[in-house]
């Protein structure tokens, strides 16, 4: 199967992916960043990359497509929002896969 690569993010942190070619947003607002991801999804890409601030604006989005094949959601850099986002994915999978959240938060 092919798919494509989309990443979501500030200037700072894209600068590198462009110069591989991938498909690069950097979105203006909230609203723009929902507007973007429901774009990226019926065009089929099939790993979307987002900043991890940028998660905490589409959780249910997000939430949404966590048990499907495609796209693939994956948090990237540090988050602004105090907790990264992906930090408390991985909460959530440990408290799933164990039961209980023995890292904390």
């Amino acid at each position: 199967m092919n798919c494509e690569i989309c990443i979501i993010g500030s200037e700072a942190l894209l600068f590198p992916f462009l110069q591989f070619g991938f498909t690069t947003y950097t979105p203006p607002s909230k609203d723009a960043l929902r507007e973007y991801l429901k774009e990226a999804i019926s065009k089929n890409f099939g790993i979307i990359y987002i900043e991890d601030s940028y998660c905490f604006m589409v959780g249910d989005i997000l939430d949404k497509y966590s048990g499907s094949r495609t796209p693939i959601f994956i948090p990237i850099g540090e988050g602004d929002e105090g907790a990264s986002y992906s930090g408390l994915m991985v909460n959530k999978l440990m408290e799933k896969a164990i039961g209980i959240n023995v890292i904390g938060s």
